[in-house]
């Protein structure tokens, strides 16, 4: 019986010449372009007149120079150089000797050598009652003497890279994920909590504020809320939450510390995804992939946020709209600064200044190696990079 039945299906199959099914017509491509936004915004027009406010963050942002200066060589540093600028002198390390600097003609003033080991780095310079103190990654903490620096703490645990200096007391992290509080004024340290470490690379941070909180990255995947009167750590899943709402992808390499405006935070993520969240609602005000790995940020007064990538600029507005895209040529950009008026990129060929339309006006030609970081004292601006340590000349 199944063989007759076989047969007979065989038969209508060979009868048919046409297909079994519903029949969809014909695709034919249409000359039409769509530009698609993840974010569901749309760009400003070009004529559009574009104006940049105060630097609002990070604070290290902001240029105020009149003309284009050259790089004055200070001295020789390492990778691993901490500093403190005080108001007349400037303190440094490499590797275990510390140089202290006169900042009117920097010339040097005293040296110390630190009795660490080998293996051993030094991680922070603080200063407090007229005392300079020194902390290592192996947990050492040093006062200065009269004629050179004393061991007064060993916590006996290594520390990672963070600090966060608060007068009297410093506050740092172990690699296990304990919180550390230092206080000078007694020589005493005390365990303020613990949180669980995420993967991610190890880098220096800016801390923000957040209503009774100070925010600091641990490293690029971990985020850590602090009660700014205790340093006790507060337990929350705003990341976690992040990630479930989101719809462009998963956050776990942050390029900074997500910093609070109006109780949104914004969150960039270092492969090029950027959301504005309010963890405590749930809501998201706006977010979007770029495509391309983000190198640096900055956000001014009016909520322009400005993202920096390997051949684009980008500046988003407050709402998410994008209001203006510059390509620029600096290959391999470090980093990059405003003066209000253009924007620095470095590179290891110097810094070019470019308008917001993307043209060059001017550059500074100096070779740099692996990064450049900025910082300003008492109107000097001060470079570092992970062999030179440079002002600016006339």
């Amino acid at each position: 019986m199944k063989i007759v039945k076989l047969i007979g299906f065989l038969l209508i199959l060979s009868s048919c010449d046409r297909y079994l099914g519903t029949v969809e017509p014909d695709y034919i491509p249409q000359k039409k372009v769509e530009e698609v936004f993840l974010n569901k915004t749309m760009a400003i027009e070009r004529n559009d007149e574009f104006k940049i406010g105060e630097v609002f963050y990070p604070d290290d942002k902001k240029f105020d120079l009149n003309e284009i200066l050259d790089f004055k060589k200070i001295a020789s540093i390492d990778k691993n150089s901490q500093f403190l600028i005080l108001e007349n002198e400037i303190y440094y390390n490499k590797k275990n000797d510390l140089f202290s600097l006169n900042k009117k003609d920097f010339k040097k003033n005293n040296s110390f050598e630190i009795e660490i080991n080998k293996d051993e780095e030094i991680i922070l310079i603080s200063s407090f009652n007229n005392e300079l103190y020194i902390l290592t990654n192996k947990g050492k903490v040093f006062k200065s003497i009269q004629n050179g620096f004393e061991i007064i703490l060993d916590l006996k645990v290594f520390l990672s890279q963070n600090t966060i200096s608060q007068s009297s007391k410093i506050i740092t992290f172990s690699v296990f994920g304990d919180i550390i509080e230092i206080n000078l004024e007694n020589n005493t340290f005390v365990t303020t909590g613990n949180f669980a470490v995420n993967h991610g690379i190890s880098n220096t941070s800016n801390t923000y504020p957040y209503n009774n909180y100070n925010v600091i990255l641990y490293n690029s995947g971990t985020l850590i809320f602090l009660n700014q009167t205790d340093n006790t750590p507060e337990t929350n899943y705003y990341l976690e939450d992040l990630n479930i709402l989101s719809q462009v992808g998963t956050f776990d390499e942050f390029l900074d510390t997500p910093f609070n405006i109006d109780n949104f935070f914004y969150f960039i993520e270092k492969k090029g995804l950027i959301s504005i969240f309010n963890p405590l609602t749930s809501e998201i005000l706006w977010e979007t992939d770029i495509s391309s790995p983000i190198v640096d940020y900055f956000i001014d007064e009016e909520r322009n946020l400005f993202i920096l990538t390997f051949n684009k600029i980008f500046i988003f507005s407050s709402q998410g709209y994008l209001r203006k895209e510059i390509a620029h040529s600096q290959e391999n950009p470090f980093n990059f600064w405003t003066d209000g008026e253009s924007l620095y990129l470095a590179n290891q060929d110097g810094i070019s200044v470019i308008n917001f339309n993307g043209e060059l006006i001017n550059s500074i030609k100096q070779k740099f190696k692996d990064f450049l970081k900025f910082f300003k004292s008492n109107n000097q601006y001060y470079f570092i990079d992970s062999r030179n340590f440079y002002t600016l000349s006339e």
